[in-house]
C-alpha cells in the first residue's frame, strides 16, 4: 500500500476544506504569534501549541492537527474538515484515529511559494519530524522543507525554460517549484517512498509533474533538459554503518563522495546545449580543496562554477551528520561512539582530512569549457537572478587584457568600499569591496583596482579608465594592467561588476 493514497476525489475534498478554513502560513502565523512561530522554527512546538489550543475554529484545529501533531477530537476535525471528512483523512493515510481522537500520521505544512511576482498558497506532506515526535527517522524518512532545500530554491535560477528535471525530489518542492517558470517537469527518486508523497503534494496543488521511480538518471535515458535541479542524498557516510539502517535521504549508497560524482558527470548526456544544472552536495577533501569537483567537471566537459561554502574537519561533520540522524535519541551512549569511531575511520583509512559543503553550478556550453572553483566564506546565500546572471558573465569568456580592453563595466549599486587606516596615516592599509547580494562577499582590493571599480560608471572601457590612470599618476601602463586584471575577474563573478559592452 502507498505511503499516501492517491484518491482524486478525496484529494479534492482535502482541498476545498483547506482553502475554506484559510489554511495559509499567514494565518497560521498569525494563530501562533510572533514568539510561537519563531520557536516552531527552532523545533520547538510547546509556545505554538499552546496558542493553538487557545484558539478557536477550523484553523486552530487543523494547526493542531497537521503541524503540531496533537491530538483533537474527531468531532472537531470532522466540523473543520466537512467535505473530506475523518473517515477521508484516514484513507488517505494522513490521519489515525483511536477511541474519539485523531492524530496525525504525516505532517502537512502550508507554504507560500513566491517566484518573481507569481505567488502561491501550497500545501506540503512529509514525515513527521523528529522534532515533533522525539523518535529517530525511519530509514525511508520523506523530509519537508529542511534547510538545504530552503537554500537550493534560493539559489536556482529561475529564467523560462521549456523542461526541468528534479533529480532525487523527495517531497517534491523543487519540481513544484520549477512548474512557475518551466513548460514540462520531471522528478526522479529512487525512494518509492519519497514519491508516493510527492504525487501527492503535485496532486494537492494541483500541479502536472511527471513522476518516475529510479536511481539517478536512469528513469531519463536518453532524454535532455533546460535545467536540473537536485539535493541529492550527499552525506558521505561508510559502508560499515549502512547495514544499521542509515536514513536514505541523506545517505547516497556510495563510497565517499562518489554519489556527487555521479551526479555531475551524469549531467553531461541530460543537458541540452545551453543547458544548466545546479546541485548541492559535499566532497571530500584531502589535498586542494577543489581538487575532487574540479576532476568532475574535467570529466564531464562542462562549464563548472564551485562555491564551497563551508568547510568543515572530519569530526565536525560526522558531528553534525550523527545529530542530524537522531544517533543520540536511537543509541546508547557506547553505541554512539562505536558509529562515531568507525565513521572517523573511515576518514582515516581513504586519507580524507576534511570536507567541503557547497554549490555546484553546471552548463553546457558550445565551446571548450570554463572551470571557476572559489570558496566563499558568508552566511548570506544569493538569489537565482544573481546565479544566473553570474553563470551568463564568468562562462562567457575569460577576462584578461586580450579580451576585455574594450569592454564597459558598470558596477552594482549594492557595492561598497571600506578603507582602513593605522591612526594618523594619510593613505588606507586595507580597502575592502563590500556587497550587499550576491553571497554578500567582501574582497580585499588591490589600491588601482579600488580607482578602476571607482570609475566603472558603463560609460569608459575598462581599456580607457587604465590609460587615464596612467597620465593621472604618471605610473606604467603595463603595471597598472596587470594589478587590475589580477581581480577584475573575481569582481565580475562575485556580481560586483556587470558587463555591459564587450
Amino acid at each position: 500500500m502507498p505511503a499516501l493514497l492517491l484518491e482524486p476525489d478525496l484529494i479534492r475534498r482535502l482541498r476545498k476544506d483547506l482553502v475554506a478554513a484559510r489554511f495559509y502560513v499567514d494565518d497560521v502565523n498569525a494563530l501562533f504569534g510572533e514568539v510561537a512561530a519563531n520557536a516552531l522554527l527552532r523545533n520547538e512546538r510547546v509556545p505554538a501549541l499552546l496558542a493553538a489550543r487557545r484558539g478557536e475554529g477550523d484553523l486552530s484545529v487543523l494547526a493542531r492537527l497537521f503541524v503540531l501533531w496533537d491530538e483533537v477530537p474527531t468531532a472537531e476535525v470532522g466540523r473543520a474538515l466537512p467535505t473530506v471528512g475523518v473517515d477521508g483523512l484516514v484513507r488517505l493515510g494522513l490521519v489515525e484515529e483511536r477511541e474519539g481522537k485523531v492524530r496525525g500520521l504525516v505532517q502537512l505544512q502550508p507554504h507560500e511559494a513566491v517566484s518573481g511576482k507569481a505567488e502561491f498558497n501550497w500545501w506540503i506532506a512529509s514525515d513527521l519530524g523528529e522534532g515533533l515526535t522525539g523518535m529517530a527517522p525511519r530509514r525511508d524518512h520523506v523530509l519537508g522543507i529542511g534547510g538545504a532545500t530552503r537554500t537550493l530554491l534560493q539559489l536556482t535560477p529561475r529564467d523560462r525554460v521549456d523542461s526541468v528535471l528534479d533529480l532525487g525530489t523527495g517531497c517534491g518542492v523543487l519540481a513544484m517549484y520549477a512548474t512557475m517558470h518551466a513548460n514540462r517537469v520531471v522528478a526522479t527518486d529512487l525512494s518509492g517512498r519519497a514519491l508516493d508523497f510527492a504525487r501527492f503534494n503535485f496532486a494537492l496543488n494541483e500541479l502536472d509533474i511527471e513522476a518516475r521511480e529510479g536511481s539517478l538518471y536512469d528513469p531519463v535515458e536518453g532524454e535532455q533538459f533546460d535545467l536540473i535541479m537536485s539535493n541529492p542524498p550527499f552525506v558521505i557516510t561508510p559502508d560499515s554503518l549502512r547495514s544499521a539502517g542509515l536514513v536514505e535521504y541523506r545517505d547516497g549508497g556510495r563510497t565517499g563522495d562518489d554519489l556527487m560524482k555521479e551526479v555531475v558527470t551524469g549531467a553531461a548526456n541530460h543537458l541540452k546545449v545551453g543547458g544548466r544544472a545546479l546541485l548541492l552536495g559535499n566532497w571530500e577533501i584531502s589535498e586542494q580543496w577543489d581538487r575532487h569537483p574540479r576532476t568532475w567537471l574535467e570529466t564531464a566537459g562542462l562549464n563548472g562554477w564551485v562555491v564551497q561554502r563551508e568547510q568543515l574537519d572530519s569530526a565536525q561533520y560526522v558531528e553534525m551528520w550523527m545529530r542530524d540522524n537522531g544517533a543520540r535519541l536511537a543509541k546508547s551512549p557506547a553505541e554512539y561512539e562505536e558509529a562515531f569511531a568507525l565513521w572517523i575511520q573511515d576518514f582515516e583509512r581513504r586519507g580524507v582530512e576534511a570536507v567541503g559543503l557547497g554549490m555546484v553550478a553546471l552548463q553546457r556550453g558550445p565551446e571548450a569549457p570554463s572551470i571557476i572553483c572559489e570558496q566563499v566564506v558568508t552566511s548570506q546565500s544569493a538569489s537565482g537572478d544573481y546565479v544566473s546572471s553570474a553563470m551568463n558573465e564568468i562562462f562567457r569568456f575569460e577576462i584578461t587584457p586580450e579580451t576585455s580592453e574594450d569592454a564597459v563595466f558598470v558596477r552594482e549599486s549594492d557595492v561598497r568600499e571600506e578603507r582602513h587606516y593605522e591612526p594618523g596615516a594619510t593613505d588606507p592599509q586595507v580597502i575592502i569591496a563590500t556587497q550587499g547580494g550576491g553571497f554578500g562577499r567582501r574582497i580585499q582590493l588591490n589600491s588601482w583596482m579600488s580607482a578602476v571599480l571607482g570609475a566603472c560608471d558603463g560609460e569608459l572601457a575598462i581599456g580607457q579608465i587604465i590609460s587615464a590612470l596612467h597620465v593621472l599618476t604618471d605610473e606604467d601602463r603595463d603595471a597598472i594592467s596587470e594589478h587590475v586584471y589580477s581581480q577584475l575577474g573575481l569582481l565580475v563573478r562575485a556580481g560586483m561588476l556587470k558587463r555591459v559592452r564587450a
